[in-house]
């Protein structure tokens, strides 16, 4: 194939040397975290403006229709399989989330039951994760900003976490 400029040979090495890691590392071991357990009190005065509660603004359509949640859900979707897709979420947070993760498997929400921060968070889904898939190759994509991810950033951000 003959790509015209600079950035589409770079993009096209890649891919071709995701391609060639993935096959290292089968699709069955690819595992996504999304983390949505923060309290999102910075833009607290506008979730209070849009949603009229005090919800995190991971729970929020602050841009469309969908919640940041339900964007992160999708753009993970493109490189990584929904059944192995975990969330990593607060207790005090059920009423926000509870409608939104009502079709993921039990087994893939990990709930804390309050805020330790972000690392324990990762801690905490790891280590149930460890349990389902001692091999797996993790990715893990915050769920409180907008991002234009690509499939291709969702694939970048898996092959950076295998050894």
């Amino acid at each position: 194939m003959v790509y015209p400029d600079r950035k589409q040979r770079r993009l096209a090495r890649r891919s071709l040397s995701f391609s060639n890691a993935r096959s290292a590392s089968p699709e069955r071991d690819r595992w996504a975290i999304i983390l949505a357990g923060g309290d999102g009190t910075r833009l607290l005065s506008l979730t209070r403006a849009i949603a009229g509660d005090d919800r995190p603004k991971q729970f929020c359509p602050i841009l469309g229709e969908e919640t940041l949640l339900d964007q992160t859900r999708r753009r993970v979707s493109l490189a990584i399989q929904v059944a192995q897709t975990m969330f990593s979420l607060r207790e005090n947070h059920k009423a926000f989330f509870e409608e939104l993760v009502a079709d993921v498997p039990a087994t893939n929400l990990v709930v804390q039951p309050t805020n330790l921060g972000t690392t324990p968070a990762i801690l905490y889904s790891l280590l149930k994760l460890s349990i389902e898939d001692p091999k797996a190759a993790v990715g893990f994509f915050p769920s409180d900003h907008y991002s234009r991810t690509t499939r291709h950033s969702c694939d970048t951000s898996i092959q950076l976490s295998q050894p």
